[in-house]
């Protein structure tokens, strides 16, 4: 399996297999309950996307972690969604699985990004 399909499986094991009840709960909480749970999801997260496509480097890792950071300790997804006219998407009977989908089509790209003009 080629690295950047690896780094994809790599997502998925770190963002549903690995994070726990706690991280999912707390990581969108403002200050400090919210973002100690957020780093030690976006740490787990990265550490499973590298160990899966197989590309170590502390600057690849701090570009992952701090891109997930972004997104998961932040209203980013939602204010994407408001933004393209996907209100009703995002809070209607699709909800919560709307929003789900739209963060995880953004991390997928994210990770494109980074394989595509980073290795």
């Amino acid at each position: 399996m080629d690295p950047l399909t690896s780094a994809i499986v790599g997502h998925l094991v770190g963002d549903y297999i690995i994070q726990t009840d706690w991280m999912a709960l707390n990581k969108k909480k403002p200050g400090m309950a919210g973002l100690f749970p957020c780093v030690v999801h976006c740490v787990l997260w990265a550490c499973s996307v590298m160990l899966f496509s197989g590309c170590w480097s502390i600057p690849l890792a701090a570009l992952l972690f701090s891109t997930h950071l972004v997104q998961d300790g932040t209203s980013i997804v939602r204010d994407w969604m408001r933004l393209v006219g996907q209100e009703q998407f995002a809070t209607g009977a699709c909800s919560p699985w709307s929003i789900i989908v739209v963060d995880n089509v953004l991390h997928i790209v994210t990770i494109w990004l980074v394989w595509r003009f980073w290795l």
